[in-house]
């Protein structure tokens, strides 16, 4: 046996099961949700416990007929489009 009561070849890296909540498992939970993600992100493997895929999973969840999202969506597009229209005019 190792420290930690671990035994020889187990694996320490992974979580520990967690209670249930209201007596109903956590993977229940999120298998209930849906699963916006665009196909492309779902086939590279980006998910919301990822940098990236946290912006996907955010955009993805926007809804266009909500003015509050809509304004976000600028927001977002301003954030991520100003660096590179920068960098592109000082290559000019």
């Amino acid at each position: 046996m190792l420290r930690g009561g671990r035994m020889y070849g187990e694996r320490d890296d992974l979580d520990p099961p967690r209670p249930a909540l209201y007596g109903i498992p956590p993977d229940a939970i999120a298998d209930e949700r849906p699963d916006r993600r665009p196909e492309d992100a779902k086939r590279v493997g980006l998910s919301r416990h990822t940098e990236e895929g946290a912006v996907v999973h955010f955009v993805a969840n926007l809804d266009r007929a909500k003015p509050g999202h809509k304004m976000m969506a600028w927001i977002l597009l301003v954030t991520f489009a100003t660096p590179a229209l920068y960098t592109l005019f000082l290559l000019l």
